[in-house]
């Protein structure tokens, strides 16, 4: 046996015995600490649905644009410089902790920072290109550089560029913070914690109102979504010791760790890079400030659908990993829709309340925007059947096939938009935004019907036939 298939076999061992070691510790949090977590993520999406309800309403339509693509691009840095470590900190760094092996667990903390930095550094090297791509776009213009080559030009570009940078980094450091939290078992003061998140946002706005008159811009929102986080952080030394992440790690276990902890977020990063890109995929794309206001405020129903989803993968991830085989998984299923399918039916009133809410909430400058929502409103729905389906991907361990799922929805999107906006503009895009999430749902359907039939996923070989 060649050393290279050693090394994977052991690198594959030791992350089959980490695997079984964490699922106990993860899961066997009580229920009142689960309902007490899940009370708070709640509530600050809640109090974040509130943050973008009142931008919306106190910006012009071309500045809810401008703000909408701002959270595009903020979300995408945060998701590439998260690099994963949401979902793998927690599922190393728990046994480590449970098992009081302080060496393990200094050395997976000492590799994620390491990771986070070089993270933090290439993705702050290619936003400075941008930057400076931007400021010599004019430039680039007069010598013969096509107009669809280069960035948009505005003298506060820069100063926008550089926001959208500290505040996606800055959603990645309050994702790793809550993470460590949840490894340690820190129910309780994470949903202290939690809302003060989005309630330093609305704090900032408020005083930004104050201090400049009332006369708020697209920039002024943008800096209180961007830099609420880095107050926050602060807020969160206050109820968790500083001193955790400064403990010396022995070279070669952090080493190790830095190793395999690169290995396992490969596909975990290009999973939330592609499902995050396919969500916002056309906010980028629209162009016109004043479309993407428009369209902006026909997604706000998303923002509840975004904690229905949570919701179910806050419940149902704790059954999904007690469960074995292809047989148990099917039958689950059957329960789930079971009560998903009737249920789904309480939402169809959301037709008429959102259609009202739209421009009472916004002003009538927004009746478009219900035209887009009627579009987009069967997309969320359908979102909810599809949910679980993801949702034990992950509890089966496969991250690849997760973002093949999330790559097949944008390159669709991608394709759809490039025909479709140019030619129907905002409602051409609310049409890719939902033909585009059937190749995923179709992609699944593949994946699930060979799981129950043969009891392998894509790409997977019967051992007993070899």
């Amino acid at each position: 046996m060649s050393e290279t298939k050693k090394s994977t076999e052991t690198e594959s061992g030791v992350f089959a015995k980490i695997k079984d070691s964490y699922a106990p510790a993860l899961f066997s949090t009580g229920l009142r600490k689960a309902a007490v977590l899940f009370t708070a993520r709640s509530l600050n999406s809640l109090v974040s649905l509130l943050f973008s309800l009142i931008a919306g309403r106190i910006l012009t339509v071309e500045d809810h644009g401008i703000f909408s693509q701002a959270m595009a691009r903020i979300v995408i840095i945060q998701a590439l410089t998260e690099v994963g470590l949401q979902y793998s900190l927690v599922r190393f760094l728990t046994p480590a902790l449970s098992r009081s092996d302080s060496q393990d667990a200094a050395g997976i903390v000492r590799a994620s920072l390491q990771l986070k930095m070089y993270a933090f550094l290439i993705t702050g090297a290619a936003c400075l290109i941008v930057m400076v791509f931007t400021m010599i776009s004019p430039s680039l213009g007069k010598m013969g550089v096509p107009s669809f080559l280069l960035p948009e030009y505005r003298p506060d570009a820069v100063i926008v560029y550089w926001f959208i940078f500290l505040g996606g980094f800055g959603l990645s450091i309050l994702s790793y913070l809550d993470a460590v939290m949840v490894s340690h078992d820190s129910f309780f003061r994470l949903s202290a914690w939690l809302p003060s998140i989005s309630a330093v946002r609305i704090f900032l706005l408020i005083f930004l109102a104050l201090m400049e008159g009332g006369e708020i811009s697209a920039e002024h929102v943008i800096f209180a979504f961007a830099f609420g986080p880095y107050i926050s952080v602060i807020l969160y030394f206050f109820l968790f010791p500083a001193s955790f992440f400064f403990r010396k790690a022995p070279h070669d276990s952090w080493k190790l760790w830095m190793k395999n902890l690169f290995q396992y977020n490969l596909w975990i990063v290009a999973a939330s890079f592609f499902s995050i890109l396919s969500d916002w995929m056309e906010v980028l794309l629209i162009g016109k400030p004043a479309d993407t206001g428009l369209y902006n405020a026909a997604r706000m129903p998303m923002q509840g659908f975004l904690i229905l989803l949570a919701t179910m993968q806050s419940i149902l991830l704790p059954r999904f990993s007690k469960l074995e085989g292809a047989a148990q998984f099917e039958a689950f299923f059957r329960k789930i829709y079971k009560y998903l399918i009737p249920g789904s039916f309480i939402f169809l009133p959301g037709f008429a309340i959102f259609t009202w809410f739209i421009p009472a909430w916004y002003g009538p400058e927004y009746v478009t925007s219900v035209k887009i929502f009627y579009i987009l409103y069967p997309n969320f729905l359908l979102r909810l059947f599809f949910a679980p389906l993801g949702t034990a991907l992950f509890a089966l361990d496969k991250p690849r096939l997760i973002a093949i799922e999330a790559g097949l929805r944008m390159v669709t999107g991608l394709s759809l938009n490039l025909i479709l906006i140019p030619n129907y503009g905002i409602f051409g895009a609310a049409w890719a935004s939902l033909f585009s999430q059937f190749s995923g749902w179709i992609f699944l359907i593949f994946v699930y019907y060979g799981f129950f039939k043969r009891g392998l996923f894509p790409g997977e070989k019967d051992k007993a036939a070899q």
